[in-house]
C-alpha cells in the first residue's frame, strides 16, 4: 500500500503518527466520505477480486467504490499500516423480508482497540444505517451520531447491531417526537461475534 496515495484518494491531509481515536475518526469520515457503497461490479458483468491489491487499484486508483468486503478490506489494511490493532469480523445481515439473520457470512466489518478500549468501524454499511464514527463495543449503550442513535446488544456472545429509526416530522402532531426506542423503531442490522 503506498499511504499516501489513499490519503489523496479520501482528501486526507492531516497527521497520522498517533494510532488515537481522534486519527481513526478522522479518517474513518474522509473514508466513507470518499468511497462510496458501490456493486455495480456484480451488475455489470465484471469480474470481482477480493485480493488487496485489486481491491487497492479499483477504489484507490480508478477512485471506484465497493460494497463491505472491499471497503472494509482497504480500511484494515490501511490502519494496519498506521499501527493500529485491527481486526476483521465477519457479520450475518439482517433480512428485514424474511425476519431473520442470514444463515452465512455476507458482511465484515472491523474491530479497532484502543488504550483497552475495542471500537467497531465499517465502512461498508452505506445509506442511511452508514455510521459517522467509531462505535464502542459496549452492550446496551445509546450511541447518538448525526445519522442516528445507534447500539450493540450482546447475547452469549454474539453481537446484535440496530439502529434506533428516526419518525417522520409531521407538523400539526401535539405530542412532541422524539428518538426513543419503541417496539417497532429498532431496525435490525446485523450479527457477528469477536471471532
Amino acid at each position: 500500500m503506498n499511504i499516501q496515495e489513499y490519503f489523496a484518494r479520501i482528501s486526507y491531509n492531516e497527521s497520522h503518527k498517533d494510532a488515537d481515536l481522534q486519527t481513526l475518526t478522522v479518517i474513518f469520515q474522509r473514508h466513507i466520505q470518499a468511497i462510496p457503497f458501490e456493486n455495480l461490479s456484480m451488475h455489470c458483468g465484471e469480474t470481482i477480486e477480493l485480493d488487496l491489491l485489486s481491491t487497492y487499484n479499483k477504489i484507490v486508483r480508478k477512485k471506484r467504490g465497493g460494497w463491505c468486503l472491499e471497503s472494509n478490506h482497504l480500511l484494515f489494511w490501511a490502519l494496519q499500516e498506521l499501527g493500529y490493532d485491527v481486526c476483521i469480523l465477519g457479520g450475518n445481515s439482517y433480512k428485514p423480508a424474511e425476519r431473520a439473520y442470514s444463515a452465512e457470512l455476507n458482511h465484515i466489518l472491523l474491530k479497532v482497540v484502543i488504550k483497552g478500549n475495542s471500537y467497531i468501524v465499517d465502512a461498508g454499511f452505506g445509506g442511511a444505517y452508514q455510521a459517522w464514527q467509531p462505535l464502542m463495543l459496549i452492550s446496551g449503550k445509546d450511541q447518538p451520531q448525526i445519522p442516528g442513535i445507534f447500539r450493540f446488544m450482546e447475547d452469549n456472545g454474539t453481537w446484535y447491531f440496530e439502529k434506533v429509526k428516526r419518525k417522520h416530522y409531521i407538523p400539526e402532531q401535539s405530542v412532541p417526537i422524539t428518538d426513543t426506542a419503541e417496539l417497532g423503531n429498532i431496525r435490525k442490522m446485523y450479527t457477528f461475534t469477536l471471532e
